[in-house]
Parts: C-alpha cells; sequence; structure tokens
C-alpha cells in the first residue's frame, strides 16, 4: 500500500504512514467502465501527451496544498515599525523610537514565517529605533560641535 500523501511504500498491515504518520487510506478498486463508442475524428490540434510517470495500484494523489492567507496587518505593523524608527531621527526620539521597537517586535512575535518580509521589515524597524535612540543619546558624542557653536550655547541663558 502506497501513502496518499508522500508516496511511500507501507505494508498493507498498516494503519499510518511510516514515513510522514498520516493515516493510510484503504483504495478498493472498481472495475472500470467501459468506454463509449466515439466516432474516429482527426483531432483539430495535435496534442502532446504529457509525461506522468507510473502510478502504483493504490497510489492516490494528494490534494493541492491550501496557500496560507495573506498576513496583511503584520505587514502594515511591520511597514509603520520601519516608518516610526525613521521619524525618530528627526522628532521625538525616544517616543518614536520606542514605538518602533515595539511595533517590530509585535510584529517578529507574531508571524508564523521568521524568514519572510514580514519579519525583515519588523527587525529593520527595530535596529532603526534603536539606532536612533543610541544616536540622540550619544549625540554630541558623534557629533562635536564647533567651538563657534559651544559659545553661543555658553551665552544662552
Amino acid at each position: 500500500m502506497f501513502c496518499g500523501e508522500c508516496g511511500t511504500q507501507n505494508p498493507d498491515t498498516n494503519q499510518f504512514c511510516k514515513n510522514c504518520g498520516k493515516p493510510l487510506r484503504k483504495v478498493q478498486h472498481a472495475p472500470a467502465p467501459q468506454p463509449a463508442a466515439v466516432p474516429a475524428q482527426a483531432p483539430a490540434a495535435p496534442v502532446q501527451p504529457a509525461y506522468y510517470p507510473p502510478q502504483p495500484a493504490g497510489y492516490a494523489p494528494a490534494a493541492a496544498p491550501a496557500t496560507p492567507p495573506k498576513n496583511t496587518g503584520m505587514l502594515v505593523l511591520s511597514i509603520v515599525s520601519v516608518i516610526a524608527g525613521i521619524a525618530a531621527f528627526v522628532f521625538y526620539p525616544y517616543i518614536l523610537g520606542t514605538l518602533a521597537i515595539v511595533l517590530g517586535g509585535i510584529s517578529v512575535f507574531i508571524t508564523r514565517k521568521k524568514t519572510g518580509k514580514i519579519a525583515f521589515l519588523a527587525v529593520a524597524g527595530i535596529l532603526i529605533g534603536l539606532a536612533s535612540i543610541i544616536t540622540d543619546n550619544f549625540y554630541f558624542i558623534l557629533f562635536p560641535p564647533s567651538q563657534g557653536t559651544l559659545l553661543i550655547y555658553w551665552l544662552m541663558p
């Protein structure tokens, strides 16, 4: 008996596939119906026969895999995370940077596929938000002001 899911040959006594563990179905063979007589006609266009490898007796093809639902909510959340991280360099670095980190973290942990574009954008939002906060903390160390700028700051009340 062959598994309908993975095609592995199993003993006839098995109830489950030894490879994938799916339940095996016993296929009962019914006599093939006799085709009706069809008048001979030349086909309009030559038909190319498709090659299908011979299937073992009792083989039932597996159903087509279902496509997973689109996760547009998490995609939008990860895009907002990146936008908040970029905006954090200009406005409110601590608030927007933290927002980018939180939204990116939510996107990473809720999405199932950790290697897709949602996870990539979410991690990018986290890193950009973190970079904006670090840049704001060490701004004067990273970009030291000139002497004239320091004098203006010293003169201001």
